[in-house]
């Protein structure tokens, strides 16, 4: 087609979509809230799984108490979720000196300030730990890690941001993983340091002494000995081996092993979920194909004079056929355009949410092969719907459609 013709049926694809605006848009909205439905839930649940198996604090197993590995792992690496029980100092003693055992932090559970938890653990694993190759936690200026046998805390950025505390602060925890009034301890702690953002759930932590969970006012003193988990980093084959002695032939204890296989198994679980959405999402496509494919026939309906008329005037088949195709496109294009609209809102949200109840950082909005793909699809979408009214174009009766209107 020249370029002339051209420009003459993207006037005449124009003049249509502004002529059925309404139904136009409304068919445009409809593809928009399909695909952005369909991008978003494809792209939270690969990016929520590669976000979660990157936030394990650099860990590689969970050592807890006789129950789920998953809760073990959303407890101790996520701080989700409740401790299935406690271990014996002894036993963290003991699989710290196993050999192929890198490091082991043992942590204990059980209080809060404001909802947010804390965390009490060895000042050892802010000064020798890498959260990620290469990179130890690194504290604001002016602030320091806690010592051992004080009533200091090290508060990770987010709950600092969010409970607006600041070096020097005082509080008091609060008994419990969740807020309650009536259930403050008179123990008074005051913070030391605010944590730089690592973008991992140790960011809406805050940490203290292990000693301070341990001997914290109204807790039961038989519990003074114990760990909620030791966190550990292991080389060689030391996972093989401690799967063996605590899952395979051990009761006392489980050992959660390989982080990311169970975490990847959870995710895989959760495959349903996104499989209701994509069919919705494809339901809505399929009821915006029909209203781009009813609006394009109304629209030839009632244009049938105006193209007998320009067919009369040196029109070619082709180029009325092309002016339908070409409004089914620009439907298309705008579908595109709200869809990429829709993906930011939904994922922008999803990203809040998830951080705030987990810690995790997910990555933004991200466009990929995947989204290539939508978008061809969407396009391809509005060309069959626009087939059957494009090929009624093509057979326009001039003597029919010329006839003096009565």
């Amino acid at each position: 087609m020249k370029i002339s013709k051209f420009k003459v049926a993207a006037f005449l694809a124009f003049k249509g979509f502004r002529q059925y605006a309404f139904s136009s848009l409304v068919a445009s909205f409809t593809i928009a809230m399909a695909g952005g439905l369909f991008l978003s839930t494809w792209k939270i649940k690969e990016e929520t799984k590669k976000a979660f198996s990157n936030a394990t604090g650099g860990f590689d197993a969970v050592l807890g108490a006789r129950g789920s590995k998953l809760q073990l792992i959303l407890n101790g690496l996520f701080h989700l979720e409740e401790s299935p029980g406690n271990l014996p100092w002894k036993q963290y003693e003991d699989i710290k000196k196993t050999s192929g055992v890198r490091e082991a932090f043992p942590i204990a559970v059980g209080d809060n300030y404001l909802g947010y938890r804390l965390v009490g653990t060895l000042p050892e694993l802010f000064t020798k730990h890498e959260w990620r190759p290469g990179a130890k936690y690194q504290i604001n200026p002016g602030g320091r890690i806690f010592s051992e046998m004080a009533k200091e805390a090290l508060v990770g950025s987010y709950a600092a941001q969010k409970l607006k505390l600041e070096i020097g602060n005082r509080f008091h925890p609060y008994h419990g993983l969740t807020f309650k009034e009536d259930s403050k301890h008179e123990d008074v702690y005051v913070v030391v340091g605010i944590l730089k953002p690592t973008g991992t759930p140790a960011d809406r932590v805050i940490w203290i002494p292990i000693k301070g969970i341990q001997l914290m006012e109204g807790h039961d003193r038989s519990m003074a000995q114990s760990v909620s988990a030791v966190l550990l980093s292991l080389k060689g084959a030391a996972g093989f081996q401690l799967d063996m002695k605590y899952n395979k032939r051990g009761n006392q204890a489980t050992l959660a092993w390989p982080v990311a296989s169970i975490l990847g198994n959870f995710f895989n679980k959760l495959n349903w979920f996104q499989d209701i959405l994509s069919l919705i999402a494809y339901l809505i496509a399929f009821i915006g194909a029909l209203i781009i494919f009813a609006t394009l026939r109304t629209a030839m309906n009632e244009r049938k004079r105006e193209f007998a008329i320009l067919r009369c005037l040196g029109a070619s088949r082709q180029l009325l056929t092309s002016t339908i195709l070409l409004q089914s496109m620009i439907i298309s294009l705008f579908g595109i355009l709200g869809t990429c609209m829709a993906y930011f809102l939904i994922n922008s949200f999803a990203t809040s949410v998830i951080r705030e109840q987990s810690g995790v950082l997910m990555k933004g909005v991200d466009f990929d092969q995947v989204s290539v793909f939508l978008f061809g699809g969407i396009l391809l979408v509005g060309l069959i719907s626009g087939l059957i009214p494009a090929f009624q174009a093509y057979r326009v009766d001039l003597s029919e459609n010329l006839k003096p209107l009565s």
